[in-house]
């Protein structure tokens, strides 16, 4: 029977270990479920119980599985849904679902998927060296959640670089403490037999561990370092409550027990440790600790995040000496009691005899744990929680209720970055920072990406400043597009601040981009004839040359495969295509699984499909283009864009034949040109196929700028429209070049051309672009060390530099 609340608007469902189970996890959920009723009024919460031994549950209870039977698992889904459940909150621990490596949950969350319940999962542990089958299922289950919480940052940091959870779901909320903790109980209320207890350490130091016991507890080595204590301190008492661990009796019994049992006997230390084997609960854990001294937690597993029991102790106010596991290394960092390396008996001893011994050392750590209690009370911790369930509910509402695969709307166009880094002469490469690097002058890569950001521009219609600004780009990239042109059908790529080529012309990528922008100049009505003509006659000098750019790199070519397909040159593009083609087929013969262009995933990848996917399409050949759409697909799988968290490959790069293992655990920065890269892919492919989960992929890509990737960091600039120039596991690059900052543009650009996105307001009717200018003209051979200029080489005559500049006394002198 479901609890009755007519105050709530939302209906939570918790899925977990339950009360009267006794384990940790139970206990933690009954506190929250709980803590929740307090917190808010507008939450009404029921529980899926995970089972195994047949227990009786409350009411709130709609469903129990047993844990080893897998069809239980979807059942439970469709009872949440018949229960009007609109959220679901997962608590996930080893060892409590079944199925290898607990994979029997990811039927739970594939049926809330189907259902369209969305999820959010807590991790109550992770490990930083999980096992293939232990990250492969966690990845799984995260994947498609919609938040993950973690109790320290800490665990964020290990669940991002372990790549089970993308840094943009990852939330830390922390372990809460019942209010109980806070102040004692009436002595009176209390069992006769702990009371008694608590009568005979009363005035004497004392130290306490609870929880349920087993090896990994560490009980044996805090006994160990007691015989050391009570040398210096001999009055010390040391309670252990806590019953076996129910896994641990039901494997050996008692063994661990009668071992501490028979340790105490053989140190003599039958006086001074007391055993309270029961399960106990809020106000006896409570008293227990308000008659303690020092709280004691001599744990063996250093990768342990959460530790309820050190929480309720810190909710008491009560200090804690502790081994480094790394919740007690987060939750004491700031002074409340002493961390020591696991398993040394003898530092545990020594810190505990020195805050016994230093009673101005103990104060001030009981200070800090005091005003570490004010805010780990269950109900400001349950608030918080509620709050993400509420707006994972409105986010899912809010999804539903909107029509078609429209994206989220995108931040407000924003180009100062963009005109800091471009002068009269083109976009300077690099920035230190925020600020533009002069030193690193130009390259004909970032003009050829201008000129595509600048079309595209003025294809989605701006505002009249931002159309003067995408125009003078368009000027200024097809002068310096044209001047890095030789009439060897080669060019020029890098300028340098002073005005010199930095090298001799030859073909490379810059060629097949070049023909890219012209491609893009050509075959958008909105770029002005002016700029339409000359760039119609440059492509027509190199259209031809391209023919040699496979040879060079697959790259190369798809990149002018793109720009010819937009100019709609189909004798050119065939053969460009029918070389992808082929390369696609040859990789996938020497190995199926990878379906893919080259044995290797390095840099800018998903050009490669949408470049062969554009050629098809242009040639009307339905089989290559389903070939290309097939090989994006596998990709999308591969970066994990798929399960809705792109992750690029790093400039480590990914190789054909190695584990993912690999990969996953660190295989270098992610490149903003990659995410831009699949993004504009899918658009294409979207365009091609109507098909609209195409459409959602490409808006969690583009997503990837805006926070939606691995380490949860926002790469575009808000203030600037800057973008940072590359993502580590963590946070991102501090750089904010051309290449970066552009590639946002191509992203957002190519969503906004294909109504998938949305500016958050209309801009003004652009001006209409004069065309009265100068036609600029190719440029005359130039060789190596020659200094470009802007009379001939196309650049403007009469053209006013913003800034003087040391330049030889040549004709064509900047």
């Amino acid at each position: 029977m479901l609890m009755s609340h007519p105050a709530a608007t939302y209906r939570l469902g918790i899925v977990s270990t339950y009360v009267p189970r006794q384990c940790g996890l139970a206990t933690y959920t009954a506190d929250l479920r709980e803590a929740l009723g307090v917190a808010t009024d507008d939450l009404e919460t029921v529980v899926v119980a995970i089972d195994r031994d047949g227990l009786t549950y409350g009411d709130e209870v709609v469903a129990t599985i047993n844990q080893d039977r897998i069809e239980d698992y979807s059942a439970a889904a469709r009872v949440l849904r018949e229960a009007d459940v609109e959220v679901v909150l997962i608590q996930h621990e080893y060892g409590i679902f079944g199925g290898p490596d607990g994979s029997h949950l990811l039927e739970l969350t594939r049926a809330l998927n189907a259902c369209g319940i969305p999820y959010l999962l807590t991790l109550h542990t992770v490990l930083p060296t999980p096992s293939p089958g232990q990250a492969a299922t966690l990845r799984a289950l995260c994947a498609r959640a919609a938040r993950v919480t973690v109790f320290t940052e800490t665990a964020r940091r290990v669940a991002i670089r372990t790549g089970v959870a993308a840094g943009h779901q990852l939330v830390v909320v922390p372990h809460g403490a019942p209010d109980a903790m806070r102040r004692p109980p009436e002595p009176s209320t209390l069992r006769t037999d702990l009371r008694e207890l608590l009568e005979r350490v009363r005035g004497k130091p004392t130290l306490t561990t609870f929880g349920l016991l087993g090896p990994g507890k560490g009980i044996d080595i805090a006994i160990d370092a007691l015989a050391e204590v009570v040398q210096k301190h001999p009055d010390v008492q040391y309670i252990v409550a806590g019953t076996t661990h129910p896994e641990i009796k039901r494997q050996g019994g008692e063994v661990y027990r009668e071992s501490l049992h028979a340790q105490v006997e053989r140190l003599g230390l039958a006086g001074s440790v007391h055993f309270v084997d029961a399960f106990l609960g809020l106000d006896e854990l409570s008293a227990i600790l308000h008659a303690s001294t020092l709280f004691v937690t001599p744990y063996r597993q250093p990768e342990q995040i959460c530790s309820g029991a050190l929480t309720f102790a810190l909710g008491a106010g009560l200090p804690a000496v502790s081994t480094s596991y790394s919740y007690a290394e987060d939750m004491l960092a700031g002074g409340a009691g002493r961390v020591v390396p696991i398993g040394d008996g003898d530092a545990l001893a020594a810190e505990i005899i020195d805050l016994l011994s230093d009673t101005r050392a103990l104060a001030a750590a009981k200070a800090v744990a005091e005003a570490c209690a004010a805010w780990l009370p269950w109900p400001a911790v349950a608030a918080r929680e509620a709050d993400l369930f509420a707006d994972v509910v409105r986010q899912s509402q809010a999804a539903s209720a909107r029509p078609g695969h429209a994206t989220a709307t995108a931040p407000v166009l924003n180009l100062d970055h963009l005109d800091r880094l471009t002068d009269e002469i083109g976009i300077l490469q690099f920035a230190q920072g925020p600020n533009p690097d002069q030193a690193s002058g130009y390259c004909v890569d970032d003009v050829a990406r201008l000129a595509i950001v600048a079309a595209d521009l003025l294809a989605v219609g701006t505002d009249a400043k931002q159309t003067t600004l995408a125009t003078r780009w368009l000027r200024q990239s097809m002068r310096f597009l044209t001047a890095a042109y030789d009439p060897s059908g080669s060019m020029h790529n890098m300028l340098s601040y002073g005005g010199t080529w930095q090298d001799w012309p030859h073909m490379g990528d810059h060629v097949g981009r070049t023909v890219w922008a012209l491609g893009v100049l050509v075959g958008t009505p909105a770029v002005p004839d002016d700029i339409r003509m000359p760039a119609a006659t440059l492509l027509d000098e190199l259209g031809p040359r391209t023919d040699a750019l496979p040879g060079i790199g697959l790259r190369s070519a798809a990149y002018a495969l793109i720009g010819l397909a937009r100019a709609g040159r189909v004798e050119l593009v065939a053969p460009l295509m029918a070389r992808l083609d082929e390369a696609l087929a040859e990789t996938s013969a020497v190995d199926p699984s990878w379906r893919w262009f080259e044995p290797d995933l390095t840099y800018d990848n998903a050009r490669l499909p949408q470049a062969m996917l554009l050629g098809a399409a242009l040639l009307e050949d339905d089989a290559a283009a389903a070939r290309a759409v097939a090989a994006l697909d596998w990709y999308v799988q591969h970066v994990g864009l798929a399960d809705g968290t792109l992750r690029c490959v790093g400039n480590n790069w990914h190789r054909r034949g190695e584990p993912s293992a690999v990969w996953l655990a660190d295989d270098g920065d992610e490149q903003p040109i990659d995410a831009a890269a699949v993004t504009e892919a899918l658009v294409d492919a979207w365009q091609h196929t109507a098909d609209p989960h195409l459409a959602r992929l490409a808006g969690w890509g583009y997503s990837w700028f805006l926070g939606r990737n691995r380490a949860g960091a926002r790469l575009y600039v808000d203030t600037t429209g800057a973008c940072h120039d590359g993502l580590s596991a963590t946070e991102p690059n501090g750089n904010q070049g051309a290449e970066s900052t552009l590639a946002y543009y191509q992203a957002l650009l190519s969503l906004l051309r294909a109504g998938l996105a949305a500016l958050p307001h209309p801009v003004a009717p652009t001006t209409p672009v004069p065309t009265s200018l100068p036609v600029t003209t190719l440029s005359k051979p130039t060789n190596k060390g020659r200094v470009v200029g802007r009379a001939s080489a196309g650049y403007s005559a009469t053209a006013t530099p913003p800034r003087l500049r040391n330049t030889e006394d040549h004709s064509d002198a900047l």
